[in-house]
């Protein structure tokens, strides 16, 4: 009776933890309205269409997850698995021909991101390497320029973090992820 029992405590506790993660006050508002704002603008720039449904899973959920690793440098399972399955879904629904190019963009951002987080312990984390696989499934060719821009947008900050603080500042680490969220918004409607 027990082992029937398990995976669902196992889920209750996920369930809490996540729930802790939230942003709270006035983050959750700022969250919520850029979320808004962000699907809003998809169905408007693209009609109904396939890239419109996947921008309005994709851009809540890479503000949310943006938001929670500002906060608490982390980019939980339980949010990132659920929106690959539906930009997943969405994208082979939507275009079926491309579903490959789309699959393949996320496996190659998946292992760029997996094998840095191997080889540089403590530089990136595997929640980014997931958070690849999800902008590489949601924007297909476009996910160059989403990593370009992300990676100027990190290289800025990080400049911006030596300048103020100076150079005990290099040994600093900064969250990744809501710079992937950035670049991945950016090129989604840029792109």
């Amino acid at each position: 009776m027990e082992a029937a029992t398990a995976p669902a405590a196992g889920a209750q506790t996920e369930s809490r933890v996540l729930l802790t993660l939230m942003p709270v006050g006035r983050d959750r508002a700022i969250v919520a309205l850029a979320s808004v704002a962000l699907a809003i603008c998809s169905v408007v720039d693209f009609g109904a269409s396939g890239r419109a449904l996947v921008g309005v899973v994709l851009c809540p959920v890479l503000v949310l997850l943006a938001a929670i690793d500002l906060q608490h440098r982390v980019l939980p399972n339980g949010i990132i698995l659920p929106a690959v399955l539906a930009v997943g879904l969405i994208v082979a629904a939507a275009d079926p021909a491309g579903f490959l190019e789309h699959l393949y963009s996320a496996l190659a951002l998946f292992g760029f991101l997996f094998v840095f987080a191997a080889v540089v312990p403590g530089g990136l984390g595997m929640g980014d390497a997931k958070l690849g696989f999800l902008l590489g499934l949601a924007l297909g060719s476009r996910t160059l320029p989403a990593m370009l821009a992300t990676f100027a947008a990190s290289f800025l900050a990080a400049l911006w973090i030596l300048f103020r603080q100076g150079l005990s500042a290099r040994k600093q680490t900064i969250p990744f992820g809501p710079y992937m969220a950035l670049g991945g918004i950016l090129a989604f409607f840029l792109g």
